[in-house]
């Protein structure tokens, strides 16, 4: 199974690298990693004061870097509304916030 290493890239160009990596067995499973560990992340930072442009970079075992998961991807659509994933286990952005963002409800 390949390894895969996530490193944290903060707003600034610092870099928090992942020198043990994960074991999954694929790039998109990878991401859904990347794409939780994002979240937990992001939440952390408002809780403290604000969200911070980091992004996860996913890497192989030989440094290369195959995917980045932007801070802005796991929260926000392009359109502005909240982002649904099918795997999100959170549970974070359930299709009813979803419904009553898009017609104005609150």
């Amino acid at each position: 199974m390949p390894r895969f290493f996530f490193h944290v890239r903060s707003g600034g160009g610092d870099i928090g690298h992942d020198s043990e990596g994960e074991e999954l067995p694929d790039l998109e499973a990878a991401r859904r990693e990347a794409v939780n560990t994002n979240r937990e992340m992001l939440g952390e930072r408002l809780l403290h004061g604000g969200a911070h442009h980091r992004h996860i970079e996913i890497a192989n075992e030989d440094g290369d870097v195959l995917a980045v998961v932007k801070a802005s991807e796991v929260v926000l659509a392009k359109d502005g509304q909240l982002r649904a994933f099918k795997d999100d286990v959170t549970k974070s952005a359930p299709s009813s916030v979803l419904s009553a963002t898009k017609s104005g409800a609150r």
